[in-house]
């Protein structure tokens, strides 16, 4: 059984290599693409969830390539939150009895514009409501409206309220539970993304230097 962890901040594939050198835990699609390709075609592929969630767009993606697939099966082992809660719906879905689903509506960071623009936003971010939905609403059978209501007041649901819900199918038992980072929002902010790339560019100069160094060095036979 292949095993792979959707942990850390749900992001985009254009930010991985970002949170791999700052050695952050984060998933993105090309994480689940890659695991599912590279899998045996007769085993089974176990998605552990332990993520306060990240990017929408990110999610939706993982959930599209893990939905309805007969050889996936996730496990939540600590939290399944906003768009990792998202994930969770995407197949036959477990959770550990200490572990906790959190759904919640989707904001949108660094808007700007008149009042015609915030209006606008406005109406993406209720469709973007609606579309998430019916992620929980094709899991659980309940309706879009009660489903809405449950993402407007941020819910947190236990293992037991979740099963009894029908966010998930089982409790998992004899499992370990794996702690999750925290919900405050993705750390990938925009001021950190630019320090890294300022940061990267200063160290690929530095290289460049010292590869010039050790040439003009070899060219006068030091």
């Amino acid at each position: 059984e292949m095993q792979i962890n959707v942990s850390g901040d749900i992001i985009s594939n254009d930010d991985k290599w970002i949170y791999d050198w700052l050695e952050w835990d984060s998933t993105c699609p090309n994480d689940i693409k890659n695991a599912l390709a590279t899998k045996p075609e007769n085993e089974k592929l176990t998605v552990l969830v332990n993520s306060g969630g990240g990017s929408v767009m990110a999610g939706q993606e993982i959930y599209s390539l893990l939905c309805g697939r007969s050889d996936v099966e996730i496990k939540v082992q600590s939290l399944a939150g906003s768009a990792a809660s998202v994930i969770a719906m995407a197949n036959h879905c477990e959770i550990s009895p200490v572990a906790m689903i959190m759904i919640h509506n989707v904001s949108m960071s660094g808007a700007s514009g008149d009042y015609h623009d915030m209006q606008k936003n406005a109406e993406i971010l209720r469709q973007m409501n609606a579309a998430l939905a019916s992620a929980y609403v094709s899991k659980t059978g309940r309706s879009q409206e009660e489903i809405l209501k449950l993402m407007d007041r941020e819910t947190w649901l236990t293992a037991n309220q979740a099963l009894e819900m029908g966010f998930v199918d089982g409790i998992i038992r004899d499992e370990k539970p794996v702690f999750a980072n925290n919900v405050s929002g993705m750390r990938l902010t925009d001021e950190i993304r630019q320090k890294v790339l300022n940061e990267k560019a200063q160290a690929e100069q530095n290289e460049k230097m010292k590869n010039d160094i050790l040439k003009d060095l070899d060219l006068f036979g030091v």
